[in-house]
């Protein structure tokens, strides 16, 4: 069964002000696109199964953007100024097997199929998708006299950072009862042993900050 989209649109997107004073953060434009446009156009490009958009802030205008300009039929939630966790609870209703959850601010081109078909391949009922951290700054190697080994500039590093892509199975929804911080929830999974990382190595934008 293919698997619902669970779009996270409820983000004040403080960090981008004055852009979002009238617009909540997804439908800050991109290269004259709203974010969340490139996301779905994105995603229709796999193999899911509806959106559910979960809103909070200015959600009427993500409304309108999916039924007038996407021409898109979506279910909506509007859980309020909330943690994630909680969002998903709401959520919980209208899904009706395994689900996405993707993050409203981020660009990617994560191949979903690949994703899901990865995480079918496995017993683990959650699924994340991860980036390589790369340094903001040039990194040298130097020695005990002072001189310089190695230089790197703005290189990839030996860690992963988190930039949603989730994959759950319905089981999973249970196991969030009792959380109050979505972190919280990733951390019981890692602890259970529950939790896959799938290895993204292409585009990866989360759109923050103005710059």
């Amino acid at each position: 069964m293919s698997p619902q989209a669970i779009l996270l649109c409820g983000g004040k997107g403080e960090r981008l002000r004055p852009l979002t004073a009238d617009l909540p953060k997804p439908l800050v434009p991109i290269n004259g696109k709203p974010l969340l446009g490139h996301i779905v156009e994105h995603v229709q490009k796999f193999d899911v199964k509806g959106f559910i958009a979960a809103v909070g802030y200015k959600a009427g205008k993500i409304k309108e953007y999916f039924e007038r300009d996407l021409g898109l039929k979506a279910e909506f939630v509007d859980s309020g100024d909330v943690d994630i966790i909680k969002r998903l609870a709401d959520c919980s209703p209208l899904i009706k097997g395994d689900f996405l959850v993707l993050y409203g601010d981020t660009l990617s081109n994560v191949d979903l199929d690949d994703l899901v078909a990865f995480h079918r391949s496995r017993p683990e009922k959650a699924t994340i998708t991860v980036w390589p951290l790369r340094s903001q700054f040039g990194l040298l190697e130097v020695a005990e006299d002072g001189k310089v080994v190695s230089f790197r500039e703005k290189p990839a590093l030996d860690k992963w950072i988190n930039i949603g892509y989730f994959y759950f199975e319905k089981e999973a929804l249970s196991w969030m009862r009792g959380f109050e911080r979505f972190e919280d929830f990733l951390g019981h999974l890692v602890a259970r042993g529950q939790l896959n990382a799938y290895r993204q190595r292409g585009v990866h934008i989360t759109v923050n900050t103005i710059k």
